[in-house]
């Protein structure tokens, strides 16, 4: 009787410890997909799905990723049907060439990864194509990004127009490139849905990136530091300091021209995370603006080598001889020690979020893990 009893008793409880060990099972698996864990990044020099592209860059030429044992797997376990085979550039390319072709690769890899089955661009929404420049006649698409060498692009696009009578393209302002001639330029987003798809094949397709918390720094200057910006102080300052600083004086309040850099990375944190809106054009990230992996870019270039980019793809484009040089004007870039004095009032925890936000940009287009960031966050590891 006493042997029943304790086989009983050992049995009762555990079954009592089998179901504690479910229900933390169900909590993790439930946490686990909540918000709170986003933020918590190691300090490896890149993410772990970073490290996968760069084991499928270095593999042998030919070698397909099934073969290494990396999967294309989607969510839904489908593979993709065609696996991804790394064909290196022809030797016969410059340097620069062969820079602008791998960029062009790892993005192809990255989105075959993303997106394993292909969509038809006639069902996308007009509205996610709103940002890309189409010049029927010379089949040229680029996708505007704020930043970027944006008005020079667009300077470019309506002088090829012919329909305004200047000299040379930067003889256009950038005011009037926006504003005044703006109505030449024609977006993807107004062709017909049936249209889109024979635009896409027969054009090439460009687009200009630069590295995105540099650019966040750049945009930052220019909309909230920037004594002109009379629009984003009233639009976006205001609501700022008013929401993120204690004891604003009255005059911050009412101009809003003095929006301290860690107040405006809070507000595009909060932006993301709790808002349904996109971001503002000035720091949404490039995935979103120019859907690489919708479009398939032929031609990346980069503002950290922009005027030899630029050179590069009007050529490939066929209207290098049709402008004068300069192309491009604007080539100024924040220094390592601009970026540290700026980031440095941000928090630890604050820039791991950020780093969640832009980071599928830095693996898209070919960024290595922000050198910034990296000391930054390193050395708030070593204070603690």
């Amino acid at each position: 009787m006493r042997l029943r009893r304790s086989v009983t008793s050992c049995a009762k409880v555990t079954l009592c410890l089998l179901n504690l060990w479910v229900l933390c099972v169900i909590l993790v698996v439930a946490l686990g997909h909540w918000r709170v864990f986003d933020a918590d990044l190691s300090l490896d020099r890149y993410d772990n799905s970073h490290l996968v592209v760069m084991r499928e860059l270095n593999q042998e030429p030919g070698e397909t990723q099934s073969e290494k044992g990396l999967s294309l797997n989607n969510k839904s376990g489908a593979v993709h049907e065609n696996p991804i085979k790394m064909v290196p550039p022809p030797p016969e390319l410059s340097p620069a060439q062969r820079e602008v072709a791998e960029r062009v690769s790892t993005m192809q890899q990255w989105c075959r990864k993303l997106r394993p089955r292909s969509v038809d661009i006639s069902t996308v929404p007009a509205h996610r194509l709103s940002a890309i420049m189409v010049d029927r006649q010379r089949r040229l698409l680029f996708c505007q990004i704020p930043g970027v060498a944006l008005n020079d692009w667009r300077r470019i696009f309506i002088y090829l127009t012919g329909k305004v009578n200047v000299t040379s393209h930067q003889k256009i302002s950038a005011y009037d490139a926006h504003s005044k001639y703006g109505h030449l330029i024609k977006k993807l987003s107004d062709f017909k849905p049936s249209e889109r798809k024979a635009i896409l094949e027969d054009s090439l397709k460009v687009v200009f990136v630069r590295d995105p918390l540099e650019r966040l720094v750049s945009n930052y200057q220019n909309k909230f530091v920037a004594k002109y910006s009379k629009y984003f102080h009233e639009a976006f300052g205001r609501k700022i300091i008013q929401k993120y600083r204690r004891n604003a004086t009255a005059k911050a309040l009412k101009e809003g021209s003095d929006v301290r850099f860690n107040e405006f990375v809070r507000f595009v944190l909060d932006t993301e995370h709790d808002s349904d809106a996109p971001l503002n054009e000035h720091w949404e990230r490039y995935y979103k603006q120019c859907q690489p992996c919708l479009l398939n870019y032929d031609f990346i270039g980069k503002f950290e080598t922009l005027v030899d980019d630029t050179r590069e793809a009007l050529s490939r484009a066929g209207v290098l001889d049709k402008l004068q040089a300069p192309y491009v004007a604007d080539t100024f870039r924040n220094s390592e020690k601009t970026l540290k004095s700026l980031y440095q009032t941000v928090s630890a925890s604050d820039l791991k979020k950020l780093w969640k936000i832009y980071y599928p940009d830095y693996n898209l287009f070919s960024y290595p893990y922000p050198e910034v960031l990296h000391n930054l966050l390193q050395q708030s590891f070593s204070d603690y």
